[in-house]
């Protein structure tokens, strides 16, 4: 295998995972919809093994989209960020757009929302549960709807370039 076959195929390997990552994300936002609309049909206080399993589904969430940028950012960028911000620098790297390596993965505006769930995913690592309250955890959840539409379109965006760099690879 050329030098120029491994880097295709490495590419293709990548567009592979980001699919597969993707669909576990999606998993993830279909709990959290599904859930929503079963507290929404019951009446009184929100019952907190709800709360923790909503806050859990996005808690997960996250984890695979930032599983995606992190198979980005070895393929492209030459590595993960490393340090105590890791996880900030790795989201924000994702809205830059590398000349002559990589357009922007995703949008100032979609970095905000998803910023909003990188913060909030540290707390509930951290937090125990402790300082869950269902209005917060309910507004992040309302957001995933748009969310799942923004990433869709995005990642798909970033796929058809990649399709495209190795299509121009296996051409040559």
């Amino acid at each position: 295998m050329t030098a120029a076959e491994k880097r295709a195929a490495s590419y293709k390997t990548l567009i592979a995972n980001i699919l597969s990552d993707w669909e576990s994300c999606q998993a993830q936002l279909d709990s959290i919809m599904e859930l929503v609309q079963e507290i929404a049909k019951d009446q009184g206080p929100v019952r907190g093994s709800d709360v923790m399993a909503v806050a859990a589904y996005l808690y997960h969430f996250y984890t695979g989209v930032e599983a995606i940028f992190e198979r980005i950012s070895k393929a492209f960028d030459g590595g993960q960020p490393l340090g105590g911000d890791y996880h900030r620098e790795l989201l924000r790297s994702m809205k830059l757009k590398i000349p002559d390596v990589r357009p922007a993965v995703i949008t100032k505006e979609l970095w905000y929302d998803l910023d909003e769930l990188r913060r909030f995913r540290h707390m509930f690592r951290h937090a125990y549960g402790a300082e869950l309250r269902w209005r917060n955890v309910e507004a992040l959840a309302s957001k995933t709807g748009a969310l799942r539409r923004s990433l869709t379109y995005q990642i798909e965006n970033f796929i058809k370039f990649v399709e495209d760099m190795t299509t121009d690879i296996d051409h040559r």
